[in-house]
């Protein structure tokens, strides 16, 4: 493999740079929210729940300590829209180029100019990739807000034409972004009778959980195309992306709707049951929006919902979590143990021993983050009954980047608990980045030193 030796020296600064952008960023955002032209009561609001806020946008979280709908001034709003938009592009910006990085197959036509290291990308790839996904988001948002507008106001034809906009925007947003937050106190629930309303949240929130990557591939095949090579290839990663997708969504279906049938979804006819089935399906792994409030999810339903939120959706997208194709290789991993075969495969592909120890040392480092977080949490706040399950969901909806919580207690955690959690959003969106890009950087395995080996007893 051809690295360049100027990309060997500045792979280590990109985690820095990304981190000190994404702090930056909520650090300008927390100043801008403490401003009296941006709240609704017009005075100053210094601490630590607008840096919460603040943090939570950029890192396209969505738990609000405030309730922004009603806290925030129209300034404020759109401070906390730029925000959002700032973190989900910066999001999929990251995770574009970590792809290129590990030499990540984006179409078939810039599988000719991209080559095995980031390195050998040359400045025209780089822009078109930018453009392409800043394009992408683009066009979703503004296909997502004209469409959300216009159900808004066909739903209340007394709502000004801007008011229906300006609220269209913010859902689109918030939804393609899958930041989760809302104008609302009740989140996604005053929509979940209104099946545009809820469609096109699922459409948007799907489509920003996939990414760019996944999007341009696709968009590249041509099975029309007699000749095999001009037809194209559906990658690995837009496979297990796609995979992933489909099989959080069959699971849900098959979890929320036998266990809330008669518990959150009773008041709802059959078509508005399903529906809030499909939307908390994709909410919980990516967006955040709750459809019915989460305290009143069955035990069991809740408990997958935070499994579904630590999952997360597929990288180099706008959600969080340790992603689907973590689980796919880690679960390939397993098979290919019971099937006595050395190397993991999926879809005719064997995978490289890195990627398994990548995976393994990712969803390790997710744990104990969540398992910290969720025993400090524990220690920081008040001992009150029934409220631990709401701070180990807390925890995990944090780390994961999701933005779910049961009903009231960000707003209730102490400012100790609340700065622990900024730190935590931030770890686990920038984290994995991070890590992404220290463990798949460009490297030439030393075998000249081995230590000797000894065998240990697993189990």
């Amino acid at each position: 493999m051809i690295v360049r030796t100027s990309f060997r020296r500045a792979l280590p600064s990109a985690p820095r740079a990304l981190a000190l952008a994404f702090a930056g960023a909520i650090a300008v955002g927390a100043l801008l929210l403490s401003l009296p032209v941006s709240s609704a009561d017009g005075a100053w609001h210094p601490g630590a729940d607008r840096l919460f806020v603040a943090a939570s946008a950029v890192c396209v979280t969505g738990l609000d300590p405030i309730g922004v709908g009603a806290s925030l001034s129209a300034f404020g709003l759109a401070v906390l829209a730029a925000l959002v938009q700032l973190g989900g592009l910066g999001v999929m910006t990251a995770g574009t180029f970590l792809f290129v990085a590990i030499g990540r197959s984006l179409s078939v036509t810039e599988e000719r100019s991209v080559s095995s290291s980031f390195g050998e990308v040359r400045p025209a790839d780089t822009r078109r990739i930018l453009l392409g996904t800043f394009a992408f988001t683009l066009a979703w948002e503004a296909a997502g807000a004209v469409a959300m507008a216009w159900r808004l106001r066909a739903a209340d034809p007394a709502l000004p034409l801007a008011a229906a906009a300006a609220r269209g925007f913010f859902f689109a947003e918030m939804s393609f972004c899958n930041a989760g937050f809302s104008l609302h106190a009740d989140s996604f629930a005053p929509y979940v009778r209104d099946p545009g309303m809820v469609l096109g949240s699922v459409l948007l929130s799907t489509a920003g959980g996939l990414g760019f990557l996944v999007h341009a591939n696709l968009l590249s095949l041509r099975p029309w195309r007699r000749n095999r090579a001009a037809r194209g290839r559906m990658t690995l990663q837009s496979r297990l992306a796609l995979e992933g997708m489909l099989a959080s969504v069959a699971l849900g279906l098959a979890v929320y709707l036998p266990l809330e049938g008669a518990g959150a979804y009773a008041a709802l006819d059959r078509g508005d049951a399903l529906g809030a089935a499909l939307f908390q399906c994709l909410s919980a792994r990516a967006s955040g929006f709750s459809a019915v409030p989460v305290s009143s999810l069955a035990p069991a339903s809740r408990l997958f919902t935070m499994v579904a939120m630590f999952v997360g959706a597929a990288p180099g997208s706008t959600g969080g979590g340790v992603k689907t194709t973590t689980v796919a290789v880690l679960l390939a991993t397993v098979a290919a143990m019971f099937g006595r075969r050395e190397a993991p495969e999926l879809h005719g592909r064997s995978l490289p021993r890195r990627a398994v120890n990548d995976a393994i040392a990712l969803l390790a480092i997710s744990l104990a983050a969540v398992a910290a977080t969720a025993f400090l949490l524990l220690l920081l706040e008040p001992p009150r009954a029934g409220r631990a399950g709401a701070l180990v969901f807390e925890a995990v909806s944090a780390f994961a980047n999701n933005g779910a919580e049961v009903e009231g207690t960000t707003a209730a955690l102490a400012t100790p608990s609340k700065i622990l959690l900024v730190l935590v959003m931030f770890a686990g969106r920038v984290g994995p980045a991070t890590l992404g890009l220290t463990l798949f950087r460009p490297h030439v395995e030393d075998r000249t030193k081995r230590l000797p080996e000894e065998n240990v007893v697993i189990g």
